[in-house]
């Protein structure tokens, strides 16, 4: 393995596993905005409402670098220069090691919300007619809707790894054309 191919595979790794932390910064972005319309004031609104979306840009712009243009980012940061050796002995591909981090990262999401989401099954069935009611189903809509989305990277993993290599390939074409 080329040095190059080592560090597009880290960032591959790393872009991807930012999937975990952009969901959590989705879930709570919606609660969030779930519990936005007790405020009255227009500038308070404005505030948090441009500080989610400019925090969920920057989230899905570092996204689309680090798993997309990782050739480029590669070639800018200088990350393959200043090594003694040219090549790193393993014999990996480089859509193997994505598509396991695909589904490591789904199996993250399904251990990590799957507890919390039966916990909050649980608080909703105890707070009945309760005024925490209603943030404890949203809670339990955004936790089902993580480990769902667990489950579909699993499941798709082959698909997602098809898609970020077709996307890298036809990336790296359009960028040795210009």
């Amino acid at each position: 393995m080329s040095i190059k191919t080592f560090w597009l595979v880290m960032l591959k790794i790393i872009g991807i596993s930012l999937v975990l932390k952009v969901l959590n910064v989705i879930s709570q972005s919606i609660a969030t905005l779930s519990m936005l319309h007790t405020y009255q004031d227009s500038n308070i609104l404005a505030v948090i409402a441009t500080t989610i979306l400019t925090t969920l840009a920057m989230y899905f712009f570092i996204l689309w670098l680090f798993v997309i243009k990782t050739e480029w980012l590669v070639n800018i940061l200088n990350l393959e220069k200043g090594f003694d050796e040219n090549r790193i002995d393993m014999n990996f591909k480089l859509t193997s090691i994505v598509h396991l981090s695909i589904i490591i990262t789904g199996a993250i999401l399904i251990i990590t919300n799957l507890p919390h989401l039966c916990k909050e099954i649980i608080n909703y069935i105890g707070l009945k007619n309760s005024f925490n009611e209603q943030q404890t189903a949203t809670m339990i809509i955004l936790y089902f809707i993580k480990a769902v989305l667990g489950y579909a990277l699993i499941t798709n993993s082959k698909k997602i790894t098809l898609y970020i290599d077709k996307k890298t390939v036809n990336t790296d074409r359009s960028e040795e054309v210009n």
